[in-house]
């Protein structure tokens, strides 16, 4: 291809960019535009000695009282002298009609013992936008997060208080049912709805993580929940890297959702079970799943593992060959046209707030696991979580 021809194919893929290009020698001096710098020029209604071929770029930048204008002269400047390689500004360029923002991307080059400096814009509003819709959502959460923990939780307190109190009034008549206030337990209710959202609304990606025995942490959250009669057992002797927290949030939600399905599905056959029975309650098994990697994988991943600090030093066992652990129950279990909905905040088949399942996807997120639904062998709910750093102790 001739050079001639070459100029004109260079040519043609700078004009079908949508960037604004241009080409400055060491001066300043524009000695090319693509077509979408002259189009830019002309519905701005700027003269061509304002950013047309000829004129001076840095002059005009000099010229502005504009602070990005001024900056981005001297980053031109500095790569024309050669003393930078590159310079990126983000600055906005509003209309009238529209807001908009733009990225200046320049860098050197040389070409017939000549450099030259390229300069692109490159429009970028759609992801600003979206950074100001995130920004803006991220502020409204927060402003939710400062409700649900003074506004609505002090006065809750207040009610709770005055309802002991109540309590105590044999002249009162609060409607008890059996051992339970109704109207306690709707604002411990409305309680543990409040302390739900408000999970929600702070839970953040994990930076550091514990080594943490299962058995251990299944205990510890298991003490917290209302177990109605139900059993739990963790059948491997491992160990896991997660963050204590919200490990703990994960366990007691999946706990509860099992014991609050069981209670609200008197029909199921492990249901009916517990009542022939007498005294046979929901169980819930924890154990370990094992690796899906080959063998060769599993040896590379705990090579990497080693290297990497992220293997304990103060723990015998080798890198176990699992890679996360289940939750499985022998409750009713979850049709397999609800599993995908399960976890969407506000979703709930048993009357409850529908965060639970919400917050145990978010910590999962959170850690950089991965969790599915599935059926159990007995027919319950099981919940595997992949992508977990398990040793075995």
């Amino acid at each position: 291809m001739s050079s001639s021809g070459e100029d004109s194919l260079v040519a043609a893929g700078f004009d079908a960019l949508a960037a604004r290009v241009a080409i400055l020698d060491t001066s300043g001096t524009i000695v090319y535009t693509n077509e979408s710098w002259e189009s830019f020029g002309d519905e701005q209604g700027l003269a061509r000695s304002a950013g047309g071929v000829g004129s001076n770029y840095l002059a005009v930048c000099e010229a502005s009282d504009d602070p990005d204008a001024t900056e981005t002269a001297r980053g031109i400047r500095a790569i024309a002298a050669g003393d930078s390689e590159s310079f990126r500004l983000e600055y906005p360029c509003h209309t009238p009609g529209e807001d908009g923002w733009y990225l200046l991307d320049a860098r050197p080059y040389d070409h017939g013992g000549e450099r030259f400096v390229l300069v692109m814009h490159v429009d970028i509003t759609e992801r600003k936008l979206l950074e100001r819709r995130t920004q803006e959502q991220a502020d409204r959460m927060e402003s939710f997060a400062t409700l649900l923990s003074h506004d609505l939780r002090n006065p809750l307190s207040v009610a709770l208080a005055h309802t002991e109190m109540l309590e105590l009034d044999d002249g009162v008549d609060l409607g008890d049912d059996g051992d339970e206030n109704p109207l306690r337990a709707s604002l411990e209710r409305m309680e543990s709805i409040i302390d739900e959202a408000l999970l929600l609304t702070t839970i953040d990606a994990v930076e550091e993580t514990e080594l943490l025995a299962l058995s251990r942490a299944v205990e510890t959250a298991w003490t917290t929940v209302r177990t109605d009669g139900a059993s739990v057992d963790v059948v491997d002797d491992v160990a896991i890297r997660a963050d204590p927290s919200l490990l703990a949030h994960l366990f007691e939600n999946l706990f509860r959702n099992a014991v609050e399905h069981s209670s609200t599905s008197p029909d199921s056959r492990t249901r009916q079970d517990a009542v022939e029975h007498a005294g046979d309650g929901l169980h819930i098994e924890i154990g370990a799943l094992e690796s899906t990697a080959a063998d060769g994988d599993r040896d590379d991943e705990a090579a990497k593992a080693v290297e990497g600090g992220t293997r304990p030093t103060d723990w015998s066992g080798e890198a176990a060959d699992y890679d996360g652990f289940y939750v499985e129950d022998d409750g009713p279990g979850i049709p397999p046209d609800e599993r995908e909905r399960v976890f969407e905040s506000g979703y709930s088949s048993a009357g409850g707030s529908g965060f639970g399942l919400a917050i145990v996807s978010d910590v999962v997120d959170a850690h950089g696991w991965s969790i599915r639904v599935t059926s159990g062998r007995n027919g319950g709910a099981r919940f595997e979580v992949r992508g977990v750093t398990v040793v075995d102790r």
